[in-house]
């Protein structure tokens, strides 16, 4: 155990020795500020409503039992509809990346 201990010391100090650089030595800047997750999660709960919106329930087929209509059936989206959300949502991201303190 010592031995690993030793050669893991040794390793690090050489690759300090031949290339200096490759330990962080100033403060990581992170990447998101609390304000730009803050309006990415309102993006995202805006597209989410959004997109709930463009799912209309089908129709159970002519004759189907009662209890069978949620196995039977599956919800279509209108494709257009859900695009734009989509795309309200990345344009809205993008907004809160921009205005992010991080830049």
């Amino acid at each position: 155990m010592r031995a690993f201990a030793f050669l893991f010391v040794f390793i690090a100090a050489a690759i300090d020795f031949v290339a200096p650089g490759a330990f962080a030595e100033e403060k990581i800047r992170l990447a998101q500020s609390s304000t730009a997750t803050n309006c990415m999660m309102a993006c995202n709960a805006r597209a989410a409503l959004c997109q709930t919106s463009c799912v209309v329930p089908s129709l159970p087929p002519a004759g189907a039992a009662a209890t069978n209509i949620t196995t039977s059936t599956n919800a279509t989206g209108n494709t257009s509809c859900i695009l734009n959300c989509s795309t309200t949502q990345l344009t809205c991201q993008t907004s809160c990346s921009l205005q992010s303190p991080s830049q």
